[in-house]
């Protein structure tokens, strides 16, 4: 029997991808293990491995089309064998198919037809008392989605005359971000605190150590200070799933990087166990992929906290959300040539004001405190080798 190929569990917040390009063609031999299609997910490329050995009977996305978890993107069988087609899927979805078995991703829905939607959401739009009719889908081939139905309701006027939304739709990478800080600020009761950190010994050691052609990375040094403060409060190494304290191994930390109009979240592993030089370079090559889109969907997962520096512009300090699966956010803004009182006298002090946001169903205010005091301490010692 043929067996069905489907898109795997990308990660929490990841609801559809889309099929880059496939690797085989139908007719191909494959084995198990064996890459099948490249997988775009809203930040990173990653590769669709085949959970059966045979002949790739049938690719049933197109690629550049999209596709959710657990969607059946290929049959893989013995040649020759006759595919015996499931039932259209668990949204209740009749994805119509072209010449050659491949799935025609519509761009639109068709007004003759029946709009393609949910059990779910059908039920939602009849609670709501929106017509289906009368909503365009933003989803995967034209599928209306619960926001859909829910714009819909919020804007009776023009579902009424039929008149298009005003406005662009975001991108995939934005309506992730969105999706993510909307969750967060809803399910996360944030605890923040705040303390300026005095930066001289980490100007001096920027001049004395570089990393290639380039001096050490403020970022370096905060997530450097970060794993020392995690070992001693390893709280902020967990995160909270329900009422359970889950505990990943390893001090990871994801670390804010804007590009263009999108938001990334690249995670650096095992940042206990590297050096300033190694931290910046690392940091250095994640930068690069991010530009050139080539970052892979691994470097995106398996933080518990988040580092968001934007002391490059004359950001005194912000406030941060913390994402989704993450326990805390520190928050860096740009150094400022300070008055401060030392031994008895008055004198100018390059200092920089950091904000703490933590999850506050797991780490209380006195934790917080300890922690964001531990990351100044470290800092202003120079204890960072």
């Amino acid at each position: 029997m043929a067996i069905a190929i489907r898109l795997p569990d990308m990660g929490t917040n990841v609801e559809e991808c889309k099929v880059l390009a496939w690797k085989v063609k139908e007719g191909d031999s494959v084995k198990r293990g064996d890459v099948l299609a490249d997988i775009e997910t809203d930040k990173a490329v990653a590769e669709l491995e085949s959970t059966a050995e045979g002949v790739l009977l049938q690719c049933r996305v197109l690629a550049g089309a999209t596709a959710r978890t657990g969607d059946i993107l290929a049959y893989v069988g013995r040649a020759g064998e006759t595919i015996i087609a499931e039932a259209a899927s668990a949204r209740g979805l009749e994805e119509p198919r072209k010449a050659g078995g491949q799935v025609e991703i519509p761009t639109s829905t068709a007004p003759s037809r029946p709009p393609r939607v949910s059990p779910m959401v059908r039920n939602l739009a009849a609670k709501l008392g929106v017509d289906l009719q009368q909503v365009k889908g933003s989803g995967a081939g034209g599928i209306i989605t619960r926001e859909d139905v829910q714009r819909a309701h919020s804007a009776p006027s023009s579902v009424a005359t039929g008149a298009p939304f005003s406005g662009e739709q975001l991108s995939r990478m934005q309506a992730a971000v969105a999706r993510a800080v909307q969750k967060s600020w809803k399910e996360i009761p944030h605890l923040s605190i705040s303390a300026s950190i005095g930066m001289s010994r980490a100007l001096e050691l920027r001049e004395k150590s570089q990393a290639g052609s380039s001096k050490i990375s403020y970022d370096a040094i905060f997530l450097k200070a970060m794993a020392r403060a995690a070992a001693k409060h390893p709280l902020f190494l967990a995160r909270l799933e329900g009422e359970r304290i889950v505990r990943p191994q390893g001090v990871h930390i994801a670390l804010a990087v804007g590009f263009a109009d999108e938001l990334y979240l690249p995670v650096i592993r095992n940042v206990d166990q590297k050096d300033l030089d190694t931290l910046h370079l690392e940091i250095s090559d994640l930068a690069e992929k991010i530009k050139s889109h080539t970052l892979k969907v691994e470097p995106l997962s398996g933080a518990t906290m988040a580092l968001s520096n934007l002391g490059m512009y004359p950001i005194e300090s912000f406030d941060a959300i913390i994402f989704p699966e993450h326990s805390s956010i520190l928050t860096v803004g740009s150094i400022q040539s300070v008055p401060a009182v030392i031994n008895g006298k008055v004198e100018i002090r390059p200092t920089v004001m950091v904000k703490l946001a933590a999850d506050h169903r797991l780490i209380n205010g006195r934790a917080a405190a300890e922690f964001l005091t531990e990351v100044k301490n470290t800092i202003e010692s120079g204890n960072l080798t």
